[in-house]
Protein backbone atom coordinates (compact mmCIF):
# COMPACT_ATOMS: atom_id res chain seq x y z
CA UNK A 1 0.00 0.00 0.00
CA UNK A 2 1.25 3.48 -0.81
CA UNK A 3 1.95 5.70 2.18
CA UNK A 4 0.46 9.18 2.06
CA UNK A 5 2.67 12.25 2.38
CA UNK A 6 1.20 12.88 5.82
CA UNK A 7 2.10 9.33 6.87
CA UNK A 8 5.69 9.86 5.68
CA UNK A 9 5.79 13.20 7.51
CA UNK A 10 4.67 11.75 10.85
CA UNK A 11 6.95 8.72 10.36
CA UNK A 12 9.97 11.01 9.90
CA UNK A 13 8.81 13.35 12.65
CA UNK A 14 8.73 10.53 15.21
CA UNK A 15 12.36 9.76 14.34
CA UNK A 16 13.47 13.37 14.56
CA UNK A 17 11.38 15.12 17.22
CA UNK A 18 13.21 15.82 20.48
CA UNK A 19 12.06 13.45 23.20
CA UNK A 20 11.53 16.44 25.48
CA UNK A 21 9.19 18.15 23.01
CA UNK A 22 5.74 18.77 24.50
CA UNK A 23 4.04 17.11 21.54
CA UNK A 24 6.42 14.14 21.17
CA UNK A 25 3.97 11.71 22.77
CA UNK A 26 1.08 12.99 20.65
CA UNK A 27 3.09 12.49 17.46
CA UNK A 28 4.00 8.96 18.55
CA UNK A 29 0.35 8.14 19.26
CA UNK A 30 -0.69 9.51 15.88
CA UNK A 31 1.94 7.35 14.20
CA UNK A 32 0.67 4.25 16.03
CA UNK A 33 -2.83 5.01 14.73
CA UNK A 34 -1.57 5.45 11.18
CA UNK A 35 0.41 2.20 11.38
CA UNK A 36 -2.70 0.37 12.53
CA UNK A 37 -4.72 1.96 9.74
CA UNK A 38 -2.19 0.91 7.12
CA UNK A 39 -2.22 -2.61 8.52
CA UNK A 40 -6.01 -2.64 8.27
CA UNK A 41 -5.88 -1.53 4.64
CA UNK A 42 -3.47 -4.37 3.84
CA UNK A 43 -5.84 -6.86 5.48
CA UNK A 44 -8.69 -5.43 3.42
CA UNK A 45 -6.67 -5.69 0.21
CA UNK A 46 -5.74 -9.31 0.95
CA UNK A 47 -9.35 -10.20 1.74
CA UNK A 48 -10.63 -8.70 -1.50
CA UNK A 49 -7.85 -10.40 -3.48
CA UNK A 50 -9.48 -13.73 -2.58
CA UNK A 51 -13.00 -12.57 -3.50
CA UNK A 52 -14.52 -13.41 -6.87
CA UNK A 53 -16.49 -10.42 -8.11
CA UNK A 54 -19.48 -11.30 -10.27
CA UNK A 55 -19.16 -8.26 -12.53
CA UNK A 56 -16.63 -5.66 -13.64
CA UNK A 57 -15.13 -3.70 -10.77
CA UNK A 58 -12.23 -1.53 -9.69
CA UNK A 59 -10.83 -0.79 -6.24
CA UNK A 60 -9.26 2.61 -5.65
CA UNK A 61 -6.89 2.43 -2.69
CA UNK A 62 -5.33 5.46 -1.00
CA UNK A 63 -7.69 7.87 -2.73
CA UNK A 64 -7.00 11.55 -2.04
CA UNK A 65 -8.08 14.69 -3.86
CA UNK A 66 -8.39 18.40 -3.13
CA UNK A 67 -12.04 18.19 -2.11
CA UNK A 68 -11.66 15.47 0.50
CA UNK A 69 -9.03 13.83 2.67
CA UNK A 70 -9.79 10.53 1.06
CA UNK A 71 -10.94 7.29 2.57
CA UNK A 72 -9.63 7.40 6.10
CA UNK A 73 -8.98 4.90 8.82
CA UNK A 74 -8.94 4.77 12.60
CA UNK A 75 -7.43 2.39 15.11
CA UNK A 76 -10.46 0.95 16.92
CA UNK A 77 -10.30 -1.71 19.60
CA UNK A 78 -12.28 -2.67 22.69
CA UNK A 79 -16.08 -2.92 22.81
CA UNK A 80 -17.80 -0.40 20.56
CA UNK A 81 -21.07 1.43 21.30
CA UNK A 82 -23.23 3.86 19.38
CA UNK A 83 -26.01 6.28 20.35
CA UNK A 84 -27.68 7.18 17.02
CA UNK A 85 -29.89 9.88 18.50
CA UNK A 86 -26.86 11.98 19.39
CA UNK A 87 -24.36 10.48 16.88
CA UNK A 88 -22.09 9.40 19.73
CA UNK A 89 -19.55 6.67 19.01
CA UNK A 90 -17.61 5.25 21.97
CA UNK A 91 -15.62 2.28 23.18
CA UNK A 92 -14.92 0.46 26.43
CA UNK A 93 -11.44 -0.98 26.90
CA UNK A 94 -10.52 -4.10 28.86
CA UNK A 95 -9.75 -1.94 31.90
CA UNK A 96 -13.38 -0.63 31.73
CA UNK A 97 -12.24 2.86 30.74
CA UNK A 98 -14.73 4.43 28.32
CA UNK A 99 -13.95 7.13 25.78
CA UNK A 100 -15.67 8.81 22.87
CA UNK A 101 -14.22 8.45 19.37
CA UNK A 102 -14.73 10.40 16.13
CA UNK A 103 -17.96 9.16 14.58
CA UNK A 104 -16.98 6.99 11.57
CA UNK A 105 -20.56 6.90 10.25
CA UNK A 106 -20.75 10.67 9.80
CA UNK A 107 -17.37 10.62 8.09
CA UNK A 108 -18.31 7.74 5.78
CA UNK A 109 -21.60 9.43 4.93
CA UNK A 110 -19.78 12.65 3.99
CA UNK A 111 -17.64 10.57 1.62
CA UNK A 112 -20.79 9.04 0.13
CA UNK A 113 -22.30 12.49 -0.48
CA UNK A 114 -19.06 13.65 -2.09
CA UNK A 115 -18.97 10.67 -4.46
CA UNK A 116 -22.64 11.14 -5.36
CA UNK A 117 -21.96 14.78 -6.16
CA UNK A 118 -19.01 13.91 -8.39
CA UNK A 119 -21.01 11.30 -10.28
CA UNK A 120 -24.00 13.63 -10.72
CA UNK A 121 -21.71 16.28 -12.19
CA UNK A 122 -20.85 13.70 -14.86
CA UNK A 123 -24.53 12.79 -15.32
CA UNK A 124 -24.05 9.36 -13.76
CA UNK A 125 -26.83 8.22 -11.47
CA UNK A 126 -26.06 4.99 -9.65
CA UNK A 127 -26.52 3.88 -6.03
CA UNK A 128 -23.68 4.82 -3.66
CA UNK A 129 -23.43 3.14 -0.28
CA UNK A 130 -21.07 3.62 2.64
CA UNK A 131 -19.75 1.03 5.06
CA UNK A 132 -17.42 1.01 8.09
CA UNK A 133 -15.17 -2.06 8.06
CA UNK A 134 -13.47 -3.22 11.27
CA UNK A 135 -10.14 -4.91 10.48
CA UNK A 136 -9.22 -5.46 14.15
CA UNK A 137 -10.75 -8.83 15.01
CA UNK A 138 -10.41 -8.08 18.74
CA UNK A 139 -12.96 -5.26 18.52
CA UNK A 140 -16.42 -6.22 19.83
CA UNK A 141 -19.55 -4.67 18.35
CA UNK A 142 -22.30 -3.86 20.83
CA UNK A 143 -25.93 -4.65 20.00
CA UNK A 144 -26.49 -0.90 19.52
CA UNK A 145 -24.55 -1.22 16.24
CA UNK A 146 -26.68 -3.99 14.72
CA UNK A 147 -28.64 -1.65 12.45
CA UNK A 148 -25.65 0.49 11.48
CA UNK A 149 -23.48 0.09 8.33
CA UNK A 150 -20.59 -1.55 10.15
CA UNK A 151 -19.14 -5.06 10.11
CA UNK A 152 -15.98 -7.03 10.67
CA UNK A 153 -13.68 -7.64 7.72
CA UNK A 154 -14.69 -11.30 7.61
CA UNK A 155 -18.24 -10.28 6.71
CA UNK A 156 -17.26 -8.13 3.72
CA UNK A 157 -17.64 -10.89 1.06
CA UNK A 158 -21.23 -11.55 2.21
CA UNK A 159 -21.96 -7.82 2.13
CA UNK A 160 -20.70 -7.62 -1.45
CA UNK A 161 -22.79 -10.65 -2.43
CA UNK A 162 -25.89 -8.93 -1.06
CA UNK A 163 -25.09 -5.76 -3.01
CA UNK A 164 -24.93 -7.71 -6.27
CA UNK A 165 -28.45 -9.03 -5.70
CA UNK A 166 -29.87 -5.84 -4.16
CA UNK A 167 -29.01 -3.56 -7.08
CA UNK A 168 -29.69 -4.41 -10.74
CA UNK A 169 -26.92 -4.08 -13.36
CA UNK A 170 -26.27 -0.55 -14.61
CA UNK A 171 -25.70 0.64 -18.16
CA UNK A 172 -22.65 2.67 -17.11
CA UNK A 173 -19.23 1.25 -17.83
CA UNK A 174 -16.93 0.67 -14.88
CA UNK A 175 -14.02 2.08 -16.90
CA UNK A 176 -15.95 5.35 -17.33
CA UNK A 177 -16.40 5.80 -13.59
CA UNK A 178 -12.85 4.68 -12.89
CA UNK A 179 -11.49 7.31 -15.26
CA UNK A 180 -13.35 10.08 -13.41
CA UNK A 181 -11.79 9.31 -10.06
CA UNK A 182 -8.32 8.56 -11.40
CA UNK A 183 -8.24 12.02 -12.95
CA UNK A 184 -9.20 13.52 -9.57
CA UNK A 185 -6.67 11.54 -7.55
CA UNK A 186 -3.78 13.63 -6.22
CA UNK A 187 -0.88 13.27 -3.83
CA UNK A 188 -1.71 15.75 -1.08
CA UNK A 189 0.97 17.36 1.10
CA UNK A 190 1.28 16.65 4.82
CA UNK A 191 -1.41 18.30 6.91
CA UNK A 192 1.01 20.15 9.16
CA UNK A 193 4.50 21.68 9.37
CA UNK A 194 7.23 21.62 12.01
CA UNK A 195 9.84 24.14 13.10
CA UNK A 196 13.39 22.85 12.35
CA UNK A 197 14.50 23.84 15.87
CA UNK A 198 12.26 21.08 17.27
CA UNK A 199 14.12 18.37 15.34
CA UNK A 200 17.18 16.32 16.25
CA UNK A 201 20.15 16.74 13.93
CA UNK A 202 22.62 14.05 13.00
CA UNK A 203 22.97 10.88 10.95
CA UNK A 204 21.78 7.87 12.93
CA UNK A 205 22.87 4.25 12.71
CA UNK A 206 20.37 1.84 11.18
CA UNK A 207 22.18 -1.23 12.53
CA UNK A 208 21.63 -0.53 16.24
CA UNK A 209 19.37 1.52 18.53
CA UNK A 210 21.98 3.99 19.73
CA UNK A 211 20.80 7.59 20.01
CA UNK A 212 24.26 9.05 19.40
CA UNK A 213 24.84 10.47 15.90
CA UNK A 214 27.37 8.79 13.61
CA UNK A 215 30.64 10.50 12.71
CA UNK A 216 31.94 11.00 9.19
CA UNK A 217 35.59 10.35 8.36
CA UNK A 218 37.62 8.43 5.76
CA UNK A 219 34.64 8.52 3.39
CA UNK A 220 32.29 6.60 5.70
CA UNK A 221 29.79 7.26 8.46
CA UNK A 222 30.90 5.41 11.60
CA UNK A 223 28.83 4.24 14.57
CA UNK A 224 30.85 4.12 17.78
CA UNK A 225 28.29 1.89 19.45
CA UNK A 226 28.13 -1.12 17.11
CA UNK A 227 31.16 -0.22 14.93
CA UNK A 228 29.07 -0.26 11.76
CA UNK A 229 30.11 1.96 8.85
CA UNK A 230 28.24 3.05 5.75
CA UNK A 231 28.44 5.41 2.80
CA UNK A 232 24.67 5.47 2.27
CA UNK A 233 23.22 6.00 5.73
CA UNK A 234 23.18 9.81 5.47
CA UNK A 235 20.62 9.48 2.68
CA UNK A 236 18.06 8.71 5.40
CA UNK A 237 18.84 12.11 6.93
CA UNK A 238 18.39 13.81 3.56
CA UNK A 239 15.07 12.01 3.13
CA UNK A 240 13.96 13.24 6.56
CA UNK A 241 15.03 16.79 5.67
CA UNK A 242 13.09 16.64 2.42
CA UNK A 243 10.00 15.27 4.18
CA UNK A 244 10.01 17.59 7.18
CA UNK A 245 11.64 20.82 6.03
CA UNK A 246 12.26 21.32 2.30
CA UNK A 247 13.29 19.54 -0.88
CA UNK A 248 16.10 22.09 -1.30
CA UNK A 249 19.13 22.18 0.97
CA UNK A 250 22.23 24.37 1.12
CA UNK A 251 25.73 23.32 2.12
CA UNK A 252 25.28 25.07 5.46
CA UNK A 253 21.90 23.47 6.16
CA UNK A 254 23.32 20.06 5.22
CA UNK A 255 26.17 20.50 7.70
CA UNK A 256 23.81 21.62 10.45
CA UNK A 257 21.40 18.74 9.87
CA UNK A 258 24.02 15.98 9.56
CA UNK A 259 26.62 17.27 12.00
CA UNK A 260 29.46 17.71 9.52
CA UNK A 261 31.72 20.63 10.42
CA UNK A 262 33.81 20.97 7.26
CA UNK A 263 32.02 22.69 4.38
CA UNK A 264 34.48 21.20 1.87
CA UNK A 265 33.67 17.66 3.06
CA UNK A 266 29.97 18.51 2.82
CA UNK A 267 30.50 19.80 -0.71
CA UNK A 268 32.22 16.55 -1.76
CA UNK A 269 29.44 14.43 -0.25
CA UNK A 270 26.70 16.40 -1.97
CA UNK A 271 28.61 16.50 -5.28
CA UNK A 272 28.83 12.72 -5.51
CA UNK A 273 25.02 12.52 -5.46
CA UNK A 274 24.80 14.38 -8.81
CA UNK A 275 21.79 16.31 -7.60
CA UNK A 276 20.12 19.04 -9.61
CA UNK A 277 21.14 22.46 -8.29
CA UNK A 278 19.78 25.98 -8.36
CA UNK A 279 21.59 29.28 -7.67
CA UNK A 280 25.31 29.93 -7.65
CA UNK A 281 28.02 30.07 -4.97
CA UNK A 282 26.40 31.52 -1.80
CA UNK A 283 22.88 30.92 -3.16
CA UNK A 284 23.63 27.36 -4.35
CA UNK A 285 20.88 24.91 -3.37
CA UNK A 286 20.76 21.15 -3.92
CA UNK A 287 17.39 19.67 -4.92
CA UNK A 288 16.67 16.47 -2.98
CA UNK A 289 14.70 14.08 -5.24
CA UNK A 290 11.83 11.93 -4.03
CA UNK A 291 13.89 8.82 -4.86
CA UNK A 292 16.87 9.92 -2.72
CA UNK A 293 16.87 6.59 -0.84
CA UNK A 294 17.40 4.66 -4.10
CA UNK A 295 20.87 6.08 -4.57
CA UNK A 296 23.66 3.63 -3.72
CA UNK A 297 27.12 5.05 -3.15
CA UNK A 298 28.75 1.79 -2.05
CA UNK A 299 29.63 0.93 -5.66
CA UNK A 300 30.99 4.36 -6.53
CA UNK A 301 34.66 5.22 -6.23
Amino acid sequence: MQKSQHYLFIEALVRRIHTTDLEATLFQEEFYRMQAGLSGELKLKNRLADYHFKSDYFILYNFECMNTRGFSHQIISGQLFYKPAVHEFSRRMENNIEENLPNPFDQAYRHQLFIEQVLHQHHIHIPVVHLVVIANYRAKLDVSLETMPILHLSGLPTFLENLSTQFPPTAYQVSEIQSIFLKMKQILPARRQIEPSRLKSGVFCTSCDTKAPMLFYSGYWHCFSCKAKSKNVFLDALHDYRTLISNRISNKAFRQFTGIECRFAAKRILAQLNLHTTGYKRTLMYVIPDEILWINLEFRS
